[in-house]
């Protein structure tokens, strides 16, 4: 079975005598990466820049994670570039993984489309991950750091602290997280130094503050946005000025401009999406069900979530003389991957009163090494973590299954019902795997063979989530 092995070797065999002619935002962390980039390249795109951008892990498609200037690779390109990577691969057999090609193949593509810049995300740590092979850093980006990957990273902050600091560069300047811990920047900064990285830079120079953080643009993007998430607009802003800066192409702060900054607004799957899934909430009155979809997955991620939820859904919903005293109870669809840090991660979301599906999520294309924790083991971490819950776990595969059953969980009285599916990215991919041929308004009423039948499996389903629900709830 195919497995985690970290290291440059493979990468390297993979892009002999390549060339990176474009500059690179290198992005590590924990949490907050994936958004940084996303801000990050939409900014360049809106100032003109030619922009690739190669994020993981990909959420549907083994492509997706690919794009330039916002929009994802073609599928018959990614494929064509990605099979003669298997080739080489092969014929020379050089064990490389599948990440190792995925990397391959974003930064060729990147070279294809002859972009200026590339927005390249860690996939995990950072001395030994394969994006590190670049040379090409014009700035390199720390993002929030929390304990994940253990086994691989270390047991302390500060030794994860210290892979992540490996994508750092001589004389290339870098940014860190502020809200990182004091001995997390302390253990970068000195790794820093050793190697000559730099100069730092800050989010809270006072050019920022009296040129964009005060403006009225700025205060419209980021009135409703959580402060992690301001946190990583603020880094995207100072990556992107200064790989500008690099390409001469300087930018003040008072020239990001609201079309620029109005890019910062949008939603990007797994990451505090709302979304309305017809299949599962089809009549009228169950319309007003959209779904969060978020695929925070270790503690301090659920933390961020837990803010947002509160916010948003829990308190930030109907007038508050319907609401309850302790907020709205929140039906969540969980599941996570084996070795992740459950209880912790549940000890921060759930509360009394909330209505708990544990659920598997599938194969993962590229990595046969994650596996799912089973539903009735993480549905049993979640009573002991918060007594006060009902739960279910449901031993079939299926987000869409998962959503059924949540709602016959939901309470019908209720004014107000959120519904959040969390815990894994990779939940996340099924959910969008599954809805994508099902998300149309008229899904319910086309009329070829293929839709009915469809409709009568998703029906069927239903039926069986019910009755499910009704026998665990009656069994109590």
């Amino acid at each position: 079975m195919a497995k985690i092995q970290p290291g440059l070797e493979r990468i390297a065999a993979l892009l002999k005598n390549v060339q990176f002619p474009w500059r690179a935002i290198h992005v590590a962390g924990t949490n907050g990466k994936g958004s940084i980039c996303h801000h990050a390249s939409s900014l360049l795109v809106g100032r003109g820049v030619e922009v690739g951008m190669f994020t993981s892990p990909h959420l549907v498609d083994r492509w997706d994670g690919i794009s330039i200037n916002g929009k994802p690779i073609a599928q018959e390109k990614f494929r064509t570039v990605e099979s003669h990577f298997l080739k080489l691969n092969a014929s020379h057999q050089m064990g490389a993984s599948p990440f190792e090609i995925l990397t391959a193949t974003a930064f060729t593509l990147f070279n294809d489309a002859n972009v200026q810049v590339g927005v390249v995300e860690v996939g995990m740590g950072g001395t030994l991950d394969s994006t590190n092979m670049l040379n090409n850093q014009a700035v390199s980006v720390i993002s929030k750091i929390a304990r994940d990957h253990e086994g691989f990273l270390g047991s302390t902050l500060s030794e994860i602290a210290g892979h992540k600091a490996g994508i750092l560069r001589p004389k290339v300047p870098y940014l860190i997280s502020s809200a990182n811990e004091a001995n997390v920047i302390n253990a970068i900064n000195d790794h820093a130094k050793e190697m000559g990285a730099g100069p730092q830079l800050s989010t809270r120079s006072f050019d920022l503050q009296d040129g964009l953080y005060e403006s009225a643009e700025w205060g419209r993007i980021t009135r409703s946005a959580p402060s992690f998430q301001q946190e990583n607009i603020k880094m995207a802003v100072v990556a992107a000025m200064q790989t500008l800066e690099s390409m001469g192409q300087p930018m003040r702060p008072v020239d990001i401009s609201k079309t620029l900054l109005a890019k910062v607004k949008e939603r990007h799957h797994g990451r505090q999406e709302m979304v309305q899934v017809p299949p599962v909430f089809r009549h009228a009155a169950e319309r007003k069900n959209q779904v969060l979809v978020d695929g925070a997955h270790n503690p301090d991620a659920a933390v961020a979530l837990d803010e947002f939820v509160r916010e948003n859904l829990r308190f930030g919903q109907t007038p508050a003389e319907t609401r309850p005293a302790s907020g709205w109870p929140v039906t969540w669809v969980l599941a996570m991957t084996q070795g992740k840090e459950a209880r912790d991660y549940l000890a921060k979301l759930l509360k009394p009163g909330d209505r708990v599906i544990t659920t598997a999520f599938g194969p993962v294309d590229g990595m046969p090494w994650v596996k799912p924790m089973d539903a009735k083991e993480l549905l049993e971490v979640a009573k002991a973590v918060e007594p006060q819950i009902t739960g279910i776990h449901v031993p079939v595969l299926g987000a869409l299954r998962a959503l059924s059953a949540a709602k016959y969980m939901m309470d019908p009285s209720a004014d107000w019902t959120p519904i959040v599916l969390t815990g894994s990215l990779y939940l996340v991919g099924d959910f969008h795997r599954e809805l994508r041929p099902r998300s149309s308004k008229t899904w319910w009423t086309d009329t070829d063979d293929a839709a009915a039948a469809d409709r009568e499996w998703i029906l069927n389903v239903e039926v069986e989530e019910r009755e499910r629900v009704k026998a665990a709830l009656f069994s109590r």
